[in-house]
């Protein structure tokens, strides 16, 4: 849980999370702040829909425009997903400190331990690739500015911001303060549903460890020759608490996907026409110049961007479907005639897939992805 608290932490300092503890007054200046947050990710996603100009306009400077529409899109759902589900979030995270998910024994801590470097790795690196193409691109829009007559980034201001050398930079200065917030945001937000994802994959490993773990316990018991009515009571008892553990899984995945569902449809169908149109920046860019490195950091950030929760999705999904080939192979067969009714339907609900969807379309996979690539490459295509 520690990646998840960190996570949230982080969300706190920017702005998007406040703290628990807080009321009162500390309450009523972090309001304050985290509208200040807002309001800036707003007037970045307004300047650009403001500046989309259909004439007398070139082709790359539209296209560039529409990129970073699609970005702060992205970026203002996730941002408003988070504030107006803190209740539901709040719940998620409460859920994995409590029974049935909480860690009973040093084996469990091992299994668990795999998924939480996972995590790790994954807040480690992606942050490292994501700051490094959001420097690169910003240095790339900074090298075609023409002080005082155009921008660093594309957006529309409600002044004259060439009347002057102060209020040309000063604009110039907000621009890239926006654009790095306002990023950084969008990256702790990105971490957000892989991190959760992938902890929930650990508890589902859990849960294939703790069948193996009740049907050894049961065969001791008959070989110790414990009487008949004592095991089948422990072996009602141990079922049942199994069966009630892989229906509260199931409903926590169910609610994250809820939580994150409009998320996952907004990134999931804007990132299919983001990826294209920087792939068209890319192919009217010279090679070699900042301008291309900044683009290829952009569609670099946005692949990946995409490519995260579709491959931790698609991991949770096979650790589903893994729980039937994990109990065929324990000794399920001693058990008592009753209990193997119960394993038998369980081996069967087991084999109905569960996976993060949204809108009864979209379903995130490495399947998804490659559809994704596939139709960003058809419209630039199209777009050539």
């Amino acid at each position: 849980m520690e990646v998840l608290k960190f996570n949230f932490c982080l969300l706190s300092i920017m702005g998007v999370w406040k703290p628990r503890g807080w009321r009162g007054i500390k309450a009523i200046f972090y309001y304050i702040y985290r509208s200040f947050v807002v309001i800036n990710i707003l007037n970045l996603l307004v300047s650009c829909i403001l500046d989309i100009r259909l004439k007398n306009v070139q082709l790359d400077t539209f296209v560039d425009n529409i990129s970073l529409t699609f970005a702060w899109v992205i970026a203002r759902q996730k941002v408003f997903c988070v504030i107006e589900n803190r209740c539901g979030i709040t719940r998620i995270i409460d859920s994995l400190e409590k029974y049935p998910f909480k860690l009973r024994d040093y084996r469990e801590e091992l299994i668990f331990q795999r998924f939480r470097k996972f995590a790790r790795t994954i807040f480690t690196y992606y942050p490292v690739l994501f700051i490094s193409s959001l420097l690169t691109d910003s240095f790339g829009h900074m090298s075609v500015m023409d002080p005082p007559y155009a921008l660093p980034y594309p957006g529309w201001v409600p002044y004259n911001y060439s009347r002057t050398t102060q209020i040309y930079w000063g604009t110039v200065i907000y621009q890239v303060y926006a654009i790095l917030t306002s990023g950084t945001v969008n990256l702790i937000l990105d971490l957000l549903l892989p991190c959760m994802m992938c902890y929930m994959c650990g508890h589902i490993h859990i849960l294939r460890h703790r069948f193996q773990v009740i049907t050894e316990k049961l065969q001791i018991m008959s070989e110790n020759n414990k009487p008949q009515k004592e095991i089948i009571t422990t072996e009602r008892k141990m079922i049942a608490e199994w069966v009630e553990n892989h229906r509260d899984i199931l409903n926590l995945v169910k609610f994250i996907n809820n939580t994150f569902e409009k998320v996952i449809f907004v990134q999931y169908t804007v990132s299919s026409l983001l990826l294209c149109t920087i792939a068209f920046l890319l192919s009217h860019a010279e090679p070699g110049t900042v301008k291309f490195a900044g683009n290829l950091a952009f569609f670099a950030t946005m692949f990946f961007q995409i490519l995260l929760p579709c491959y931790c999705a698609d991991k949770l999904t096979y650790e589903f479907l893994d729980i039937s080939t994990t109990i065929y192979d324990t000794n399920w067969y001693h058990l008592s005639s009753n209990a193997r009714k119960s394993v038998v339907i369980i081996i069967r609900q087991s084999y109905r897939p569960v996976m993060i969807t949204s809108s009864f379309f979209i379903v995130l996979s490495l399947e998804s992805f490659t559809k994704v690539i596939k139709l960003a490459y058809t419209i630039y295509n199209v777009l050539q």
